[in-house]
């Protein structure tokens, strides 16, 4: 059975305020983890992964248990001795379920969709859990979230789950490192494993915010135009896109239709041009992201526009065409201009190296 949740940043969806470590263990741990990198294919985690130590509320829990192991020597109490014995007994017993509440989990990776420089991606993955034991109350923490997110995992389950993270500049953004960690079932142990996935996210450049207008077409026959194209002859009437002129709109048309769906014209010479957007034409001024950043605005407003666009980069040429594959291999093109070449490959997990 499969269930799904969505986690989100603040503002995003709900969650409950982290409490953060802050611990020197937790931060030497971290360090050590941090250098072992990401891990491809499914992660199980076992005892080799999972790490626990007493939380805040179990350092108070172990100072008040030794108080009182103190008051039964020195007065001799036998029921003293007997109670403390007995609290120390359960809180062995639930650092054992505090283990167990992740242990035996699977972490799988899942999808992320490219987006645009500084906006939330939305990163999924799955937590696997194949026994017939319910896990509550799991906690999971990234760099860049404010607020840890709580799931359960029902028993024989693969649970879905989305995290919005911070995107940054443009480029492939790696996963970064996710914290798991739980406290159930009676607060005073925490028990929590890390796992950065080798998954890579795709960083689009963001488009120039306000933005200039289109560039001039450039027809088959050489000569030029302004954006719209030639006006001369009328092509046909086709259903209105958001941005087009209002001297376009075929207001015959929808009379005589008595649609209420706004209708515009389409000319022959708009549909024979062809916007180039080329590199190299742009201002010296600008430098190379304020170059990407207005060709990102010019290819969402060309698609839009439903022109034919053509993308020009150094060392890179792409024909004019237009649809939702063009545009995505233009954006693909800017958010992959330059870049530096790739970081070696991610690690294997353990159980699948020992298989």
């Amino acid at each position: 059975m499969a269930h799904s949740s969505r986690l989100r940043a603040p503002g995003r969806g709900f969650g409950i305020a982290s409490e953060p470590s802050g611990s020197a263990a937790d931060r030497l741990l971290a360090r050590f983890v941090s250098r072992r990198g990401p891990i491809a294919g499914d992660h199980l985690l076992t005892r080799r992964n999972i790490y626990v130590l007493p939380s805040r509320s179990g350092i108070l829990f172990a100072l008040v248990l030794l108080a009182m192991l103190v008051c039964s020597i020195n007065y001799g109490l036998a029921m003293g001795y007997a109670l403390t014995f007995l609290i120390f007994g359960l809180a062995v017993v639930g650092m054992m379920h505090t283990f167990r509440n992740l242990s035996a989990l699977t972490l799988r990776a899942g999808r992320a969709e490219p987006v645009y420089a500084h906006q939330s991606v939305e990163v999924s993955f799955m937590l696997i859990n194949p026994s017939r034991l319910a896990r509550f109350a799991v906690r999971v923490d990234a760099e860049g979230m404010n607020n840890t997110a709580i799931i359960d995992v029902p028993p024989r389950s693969e649970h879905f789950a989305d995290i919005a993270l911070p995107a940054g500049p443009r480029g492939w953004m790696p996963m970064p490192r996710l914290t798991l960690s739980t406290r159930y079932p009676l607060g005073i142990w925490r028990a929590w494993t890390y796992w950065q996935p080798a998954q890579r996210v795709l960083v689009y450049p963001a488009p120039e915010t306000p933005g200039v207008p289109l560039p001039l077409s450039r027809l088959q026959d050489g000569e030029q135009y302004g954006a719209g194209g030639m006006d001369e002859d009328l092509a046909g009437i086709r259903p209105y896109r958001a941005g087009d002129s209002l001297r376009r709109i075929a207001w015959t048309a929808i009379a005589r239709t008595g649609s209420d769906e706004l209708l515009s014209k389409q000319f022959e010479g708009g549909g024979s041009g062809e916007l180039l957007l080329d590199y190299n034409a742009l201002p010296a001024t600008l430098d190379i992201e304020a170059r990407l950043s207005r060709l990102t605005r010019w290819v969402l407003e060309a698609e839009q526009s439903g022109a034919l666009y053509a993308l020009h980069l150094p060392g890179q040429e792409l024909p004019a065409s237009n649809g939702p594959g063009h545009k995505t291999a233009c954006l693909r093109a800017l958010a992959s201009f330059n870049l530096k070449p790739a970081s070696p490959e991610p690690r294997v997990a353990d159980h699948e190296r020992a298989s």
